[in-house]
C-alpha cells in the first residue's frame, strides 16, 4: 500500500525515514524506520497504527512530517471504519474541511502544524465539542 521516504522532525534535527503501510486482509501495519531504529504497530486501521508508531517516535522527540500527524487533521469514525483510516479531514480555521491522505507529506513551511499524539487528540475533542463533526 505505502512504501515511501518521509521526514522526521525534532526540535534540533530533521531526519530521513522510511514509512511502510501494509494491509493483511484483516488489519493494518505501519512501520517507520530511521537510522538504526524501527517502530512497527498493527491496528484495525491505518490511523490507529500510525498513532501507536508516533507514540514510539515521541520518546525520541520526533514527529513524522505526514498529514496524519498534524494538529488540524483527524479522521472521522466512518473514514476509519470504511476506509481503513487512510483518509482524514484537515480542519481549517474557518470554512469546510478538506480530505487528505494521512501519509501525504507536510512541506517544511508547515512543520508548525505537526503535533504530538495527545495534542492532536485533545484538539480533535475540542473541535467535536464545538460541533464541527
Amino acid at each position: 500500500m505505502y512504501d515511501k521516504e518521509i521526514t522526521l522532525v525534532s526540535d534540533e534535527d530533521v531526519l530521513v525515514g522510511r514509512l511502510v503501510g501494509v494491509y493483511s486482509g484483516t488489519e493494518y501495519t505501519v512501520r517507520i524506520s530511521y537510522r538504526a531504529s524501527t517502530s512497527e504497530h498493527t491496528a484495525w486501521n491505518l490511523f490507529e497504527a500510525l498513532v501507536q508508531v508516533r507514540a514510539d517516535l515521541e520518546r525520541d522527540g520526533l514527529k513524522p512530517a505526514v498529514e496524519g500527524a498534524c494538529r488540524d487533521v483527524y479522521p472521522s469514525r466512518m473514514a476509519m471504519d470504511m476506509g481503513g483510516g487512510r483518509r482524514a479531514y484537515r480542519w481549517p480555521q474557518s470554512g469546510r474541511p478538506a480530505t487528505v491522505d494521512i501519509f501525504d507529506g507536510v512541506p517544511t513551511a508547515d512543520y508548525a502544524r505537526l503535533a504530538y499524539v495527545a495534542e492532536q487528540s485533545d484538539l480533535n475533542k475540542q473541535r467535536r465539542k464545538r460541533g464541527n463533526e
